[in-house]
């Protein structure tokens, strides 16, 4: 999956259109890959997350790819588990102040890129702490999409695009769903291209599209935002 849908998202990103500011605001997340790190087996008592909850990400991050790896061995990471760790990412990342999108995505790729899971740990000693911490990862979170606004789409379109610039750069098992996700983030590009936004938006791009971001992964799970979206934009 990572060639084909690195290449994909790629060439529309060669062409022209009227939506680039969306990708130079968010171009930098594309910085960030899922890699797998450290795990240990059994199922011992639950650990103590600490109380940053940059930190308690990244280890819920960590925890939740580690067992991935337990599971499949050497293969490559499934969509699911790439986008529930993903999500702990983009929740910790989003939190607090906005208006700076270099920031935001400097969190992001700061709890993707740290490899604070200890290899004495055991991963499931992290799953109900985690899970705790961050309600909005888990299967029964998300309740549907708010009504169909400009809003809306926007933050359908954001959660694509930073998704599929973090998993072109990964090593995800391939998954039809990829295929319709990059058809969504097109068809969103081009709903976007043809709303009129008021001139002094231009300037506060980039904070609209964290703002954006930041509501629409406290939705629920990734993949079921993306199915719902997909569900929406892409019946006709």
């Amino acid at each position: 999956m990572r060639n084909d849908l690195a290449g994909e998202i790629a060439m529309r990103r060669d062409g022209t259109r009227k939506a680039t500011g969306w990708y130079s605001a968010l171009g930098a997340a594309a910085c960030m890959s899922l890699a797998l790190s450290g795990c240990g087996g059994g199922t011992p008592a639950d650990v103590t997350l600490p109380g940053d909850r940059t930190e308690s990400a990244g280890l819920c991050y960590g925890a939740t790819l580690a067992l991935a790896q337990e599971q499949i061995g050497k293969g490559s990471v499934p969509l699911d588990a790439a986008s529930h760790a993903l999500h702990f990412a983009l929740l910790a990342g989003t939190d607090g102040d906005l208006d700076d999108p270099a920031k935001v995505v400097g969190r992001i790729e700061s709890i993707g890129t740290q490899n604070k899971f200890a290899a004495d740990k055991k991963a499931a000693s992290y799953t109900a702490p985690c899970a705790r911490a961050f309600p909005e990862t888990q299967a029964n979170a998300f309740k549907g999409l708010p009504p169909d606004t400009r809003d809306t789409r926007t933050q359908c379109y954001v959660l694509s695009t930073v998704v599929l610039q973090i998993f072109a750069q990964s090593e995800i098992a391939p998954d039809p769903r990829a295929a319709t996700w990059v058809k969504l983030n097109g068809h969103l590009e081009q709903l976007s291209n043809n709303e009129v936004y008021p001139a002094e938006e231009d300037e506060h791009i980039g904070e609209i599209a964290m703002r954006a971001l930041a509501k629409a992964v406290r939705w629920g799970p990734p993949v079921d935002v993306m199915k719902a979206c997909g569900d929406r934009y892409l019946k006709d």
